[in-house]
């Protein structure tokens, strides 16, 4: 229990922190004071001041939960096939995969950040601390933006690879987890996008706006479902496969058991009918109609409330 605490608590703390840090600064230097908004540059500047940290915090645990759900992913799948030794270099390569998504990412929103700035006219010294203060907290916006999607894009993508594709002749029942970790990627970029329309508070919201924040979804949705859907197939067709190889085995010992001994033919029947019988009860999408409901509700009732938010900001 107390390692469960220490566990939530580390996972927490910096992104929560981080947060409240730069509502406490930016409240202080006025722009997320509601009684200094006067004109739409102050409800702007007002709206990023709230959504930036928000999405910062969001992004940065989402991170942290997708790197430690993953690495129990791979010792618990790894543990099943008998491969555990193999972990460290799952790991290393996974590690390696990050240092050259941070690179990427603190490129980019650097540069993104300095081109906006200059389109903006904002790269003077002598800007109040208010701006200053939204200018810096835009670097770590659009870092953790970029490697969130590098991120959990890459994750399934390397699990997909790495793990199912060897493996999944023979273990396609322990690739549901990997199943499960996209699906969870997914609603972490749902949520995601629920905070979008906060930077549209007490404005016009540009129909170039909803059109390209749709886009990225549906890009987003199809980058990360693409692996589980892979994934899906793929358990699917093997678990015919062995139906039918089971089935045929079944036939054959049947045909010829009075050429062994009786005993040993009835164990061996009553292996293979309890293996058959587990294969035709395993499904590869749940078909519990309370966990189809979650998923359904997720994968829909999310974005279409993201849609009536921002209808609602209008």
């Amino acid at each position: 229990m107390e390692n469960n605490k220490y566990t939530v608590l580390h996972t927490w703390l910096l992104p929560l922190l981080f947060v409240l840090g730069c509502f406490a600064a930016n409240y202080m230097a006025g722009t997320l004071d509601y009684r200094n908004i006067v004109d739409e540059r102050s409800q702007r500047d007002f709206n990023a001041a709230l959504g930036m940290p928000l999405v910062i915090g969001f992004l940065w645990l989402a991170l942290r939960i997708l790197h430690r759900r993953s690495g129990q992913l791979i010792a618990d799948f790894l543990v099943q096939i008998n491969q555990l030794s193999q972990y460290e270099n799952h790991m290393r390569a996974l590690e390696m995969k990050l240092v050259r998504h941070v690179v990427v990412s603190a490129s980019l929103a650097i540069s993104i950040t300095i081109g906006y700035l200059s389109i903006e006219n904002l790269l003077a010294l002598d800007q109040e601390i208010a701006i200053v203060l939204l200018n810096a907290i835009a670097v770590p916006f659009w870092f953790f933006l970029f490697l969130f999607v590098m991120q959990s894009a890459s994750f399934t993508r390397y699990l997909y690879k790495r793990l199912v594709l060897p493996n999944i002749e023979h273990h396609f029942c322990e690739c549901k987890p990997i199943c499960d970790l996209g699906c969870s990627n997914v609603i972490f970029s749902t949520f995601m996008f629920l905070l979008m329309p906060l930077f549209w508070l007490g404005k016009e919201i540009p129909v170039i706006d909803i059109l390209m924040l749709f886009v990225v979804m549906v890009f987003m949705f199809s980058v990360l479902f693409l692996p589980v859907f892979k994934t899906l197939h793929l358990m699917r067709r093997h678990r015919i496969r062995s139906i039918i190889s089971t089935e045929t085995e079944i036939a054959d010992l049947i045909v010829n058991k009075s050429d062994g001994d009786s005993t040993l033919v009835a164990q061996e029947l009553n292996r293979l009918n309890q293996q058959l019988e587990d294969l035709r009860q395993h499904h590869c999408w749940p078909k519990d109609v309370t966990a189809n409901t979650k998923v359904f509700a997720i994968s829909t009732g999310l974005p279409c409330g993201c849609l009536f938010l921002t209808w609602f900001l209008q």
